[in-house]
């Protein structure tokens, strides 16, 4: 907590990435009421089911619960009309066809649960959001966090000052990601950026580097396409709902995205003014230091860098054919990936460690200690990590998360043998 002098404790203005969206900020009633009127205009034969999803979407306690419940909503949708165009589950499954080189099928089908790639797709997009979520409440409580770690220091006029005006200009650049007109042109773009990509797959047919029969891989891919469950000359609603689930997907990482490289940006700008990432060396609130909030949003960002990767290798690597532009891609998103996940990690590991070695070298001044006793408080400092996770263990998912590249790399050469 923040001190004025020797006057009342004065809370340091907190971040606010809530700004970026409505739907990560918690409803009020009049919003209830607004939508409600709007219903009016619904048709009759609908409207009964209509007022019972609005209220269900305006009386969620959190919007992670919106959130859950919209997925919910959209794969029961998308199951129920895979069931009703008979693309549940069909025969001569594409996959049933692995270590089969003779095999020469007239007719391959990939239905919905016979596609695992399309499985790990949809569930990276209707889980993207949910990471987002659980970002903005750790992002939120990032002030909060380091003033309760810091309430013995305290702060000086002046820093308190500066740290305000650095988080209301954080907050502006989140309220402007959150405009109606940043959001609209990043919604447009992301559904072309969809349509593109469909019609890459229209186009190029699915699961060429996965032919493991004696058909020419055009005439496989091909097949494999006729009989795909979001095949648009056969199946176009089911097409136009794998459409706007990707926009959907799309929108929400990319403000994720922009969201991160922000916060980076303030975390950077913050520990120069002395306000880092900084663990509570006096008293274990949280089993953590302090820093449980910190290790949220770090698992919840790794756990995002992980899915986001999955998805682009189910949808570049086993639907699409691998290429050398496959690479490319994979390593720009792993760029990105770097700079809101590896660069924000190593600031707060340097600012947590520089506030663990300044604990450390005040107990050696302190004379007052006896040295058994300054030993095992010292010892006690360095049993943790310096950052909330393993670092053992981060470690080695970042090498191999930096593994990836070769793997893809290899990939094809491997297949084909």
């Amino acid at each position: 907590m923040a001190q004025l002098g020797a006057g009342e404790p004065v809370r340091l203005r907190p971040l606010e990435p809530e700004l970026m969206g409505a739907l990560f900020r918690t409803p009020e009633r009049t919003y209830l009421r607004h939508a409600m009127t709007r219903l009016r205009r619904v048709p009759r034969p609908v409207r009964g089911g209509a007022r019972v999803l609005v209220r269900l979407w305006y009386s969620s306690p959190t919007p992670k619960t919106r959130f859950l419940l919209l997925s919910l909503c959209s794969s029961l949708t998308l199951l129920v009309l895979a069931a009703a165009r008979g693309v549940f589950a069909g025969p001569h499954p594409a996959i049933g066809y692995a270590g089969s080189p003779h095999a020469r099928p007239g007719e391959v089908s990939l239905a919905l649960l016979q596609d695992p790639a399309g499985l790990v797709v949809l569930t990276v997009v209707l889980i993207t959001p949910v990471f987002c979520c659980q970002q903005v409440i750790a992002i939120g409580d990032f002030v909060r966090m380091n003033e309760r770690n810091m309430e013995a220091m305290g702060l000086p006029v002046e820093r308190r000052e500066q740290l305000d005006r650095l988080t209301r200009k954080t907050n502006i650049w989140f309220g402007r990601l959150g405009g109606r007109g940043v959001s609209a042109v990043i919604m447009l773009t992301t559904a072309v950026a969809t349509a593109l990509l469909y019609g890459y797959v229209n186009d190029h047919g699915l699961m060429q580097t996965w032919n493991f029969t004696g058909l020419p891989d055009d005439t496989w891919r091909s097949r494999v396409y006729a009989g795909w469950w979001a095949n648009w000359h056969t199946h176009p609603e089911l097409a136009l709902d794998l459409w706007a689930a990707g926009t959907y997907a799309f929108y929400f990482l990319t403000k994720q995205l922009a969201m991160g490289v922000i916060f980076t940006v303030h975390l950077r700008r913050s520990a120069a003014l002395g306000f880092g990432v900084t663990p509570n060396m006096e008293f274990d609130s949280d089993g953590y230091q302090g820093l449980r909030t910190l290790r949220q949003f770090m698992l919840w960002t790794y756990g995002s860098a992980l899915s986001h990767l999955t998805g682009l290798l189910a949808l570049f690597v086993v639907w699409l054919p691998a290429a050398p532009s496959t690479l490319f891609v994979v390593l720009a998103v792993m760029v990105v990936d770097a700079v809101v996940v590896i660069y924000p990690s190593s600031i707060g590991y340097h600012f947590a460690l520089a506030v663990k070695q300044a604990y450390v070298r005040s107990l050696h001044d302190n004379w007052t200690l006896a040295p058994a006793e300054l030993d095992a408080t010292t010892a006690q400092a360095w049993s943790t990590s310096v950052l909330p996770v393993a670092t053992r263990r981060a470690m080695t998912g970042i090498s191999l998360y930096l593994l990836v590249p070769a793997v893809i790399a290899l990939l094809p050469a491997v297949v084909q043998r």
